[in-house]
């Protein structure tokens, strides 16, 4: 199993200046498996398209939930039917907006009147190879944001790590 460890935000990449102050942020990274693709849209699609079923039922809960508040949920089908091959197709099922990219990172996200996040994918070269870090900011809009972040944070840092190990195992597994 890909050993998955939090990590700094790291510093000169889109995701350092998404927000200019940040409510939250946390980053994770593992050591990407020999032989994974060399285009970065291939590592965001298995990094935030691997979500093990427990992620799945966590989120149709969230959706639920939030319903009541007149917050986003994710679109209809959006978990289910076939990985998405590209960060295209994975952009429209509603997930995420691209909102920027580089060479090595993308930064994708949501706004909504609760709260706005980004999440960027970026390799990154370390000693002996090459790692894959997920990177979060979110920004509060009120006490609605605040309030909801409450449960989402201890979550959140159970989710991304497990969705990067389980993308990285796809990617080594030829997936």
């Amino acid at each position: 199993m890909p050993a998955v460890h939090a990590v700094a935000l790291p510093a000169g990449t889109l995701i350092e200046h998404a927000f200019a102050r940040p409510d939250y942020a946390d980053a994770y990274a593992a050591r990407l498996p020999p032989g994974a693709p060399a285009d970065i849209d291939a590592l965001v699609v298995a990094a935030l398209t691997s979500a093990p079923a427990w992620v799945g039922a966590l989120m149709a809960l969230r959706d639920r939930v939030v319903r009541l508040a007149g917050l986003k949920t994710m679109p209809p089908g959006a978990l289910r039917g076939p990985r998405p091959r590209d960060l295209e197709t994975l952009a429209q099922r509603g997930l995420f907006k691209v909102y920027a990219r580089a060479e090595d990172e993308v930064l994708l996200g949501l706004d909504d009147r609760h709260l706005d996040f980004r999440v960027s994918v970026l390799r990154a070269p370390i000693s002996g190879g090459e790692e894959v870090v997920v990177s979060t900011v979110v920004r509060f809009n009120g006490w609605l944001g605040r309030l909801y972040f409450l449960p989402v944070r201890f979550f959140h840092r159970l989710v991304v790590p497990a969705m990067l190990r389980r993308g990285l195992r796809t990617l080594a597994n030829g997936a």
